[in-house]
């Protein structure tokens, strides 16, 4: 059975996710991990703002412990928003999400989401739909957790002819579910283009085999 990985932690688990990613070697340069390197800063900080009280006065040093506060929550965000998208990038569902449905029913919501101009759901939906359409054909075997690239992957090596134009559909599928690019009418239109090429190149590589 699958242990369920929180998607909204509360701060002991942020915490401890910011310190085993900020402890990883790529963070680590000198012998001191980035993190030491941090806390030893924000350490110096507040040492500093205490030696410097009087002077401050209580809306100063109050001021500077906010700051530090501040500057904690933010490396915490920016650390965890990553971790929260790889966590769920690698569920049990997959790039699915628990949908079953056919090729042609991805399809067709992949087209009405596209009349409306909501150009995530139409990439979402029509690489889905290229995923399913490739698994009804026998090129992709799909799994629990199968991800993106996984299926473009398989894909590629079942129909060499279409395996750019599918990993390029999976990588823009990847940055419009996990935020890291808008999805565009192009972007759209050529994983439409993929899907529509599949038939095809099926037929091909089921006649030269």
């Amino acid at each position: 059975m699958l242990t369920a990985i929180p998607v909204d932690p509360d701060a002991d688990t942020a915490r401890e996710w910011a310190i085993n990613e900020l402890s990883k070697r790529e963070y680590t340069e000198g012998g001191e991990s980035w993190l030491e390197s941090f806390w030893r800063w924000l350490t110096d900080l507040f040492n500093n703002v205490g030696r410097m009280g009087d002077g401050l006065g209580v809306p100063g040093v109050i001021f500077f412990v906010v700051l530090g506060l501040g500057v904690v929550a933010l490396i915490i965000w920016i650390v965890v928003g990553p971790l929260r998208r790889s966590r769920n990038a690698s569920g049990p569902d997959g790039i699915f999400g628990g949908d079953r449905r056919d090729a042609a029913a991805l399809k067709s919501d992949a087209d009405a989401a596209a009349a409306v101009g909501d150009w995530a759901d139409a990439l979402l939906f029509m690489y889905r739909a290229i995923v399913r359409s490739l698994d009804e054909r026998g090129a992709v075997t799909v799994h629990s957790g199968l991800t993106a690239h996984e299926a473009a992957e398989q894909g590629g090596l079942a129909l060499p002819a279409l395996a750019q134009d599918i990993a390029a559909d999976a990588d823009a599928f990847d940055r419009a579910r996990y935020g890291h690019a808008l999805a565009t009418q192009q972007s759209y239109l050529h994983a439409a283009a993929t899907f529509a090429a599949i038939p095809r190149a099926a037929k091909s590589r089921v006649v030269t085999s």
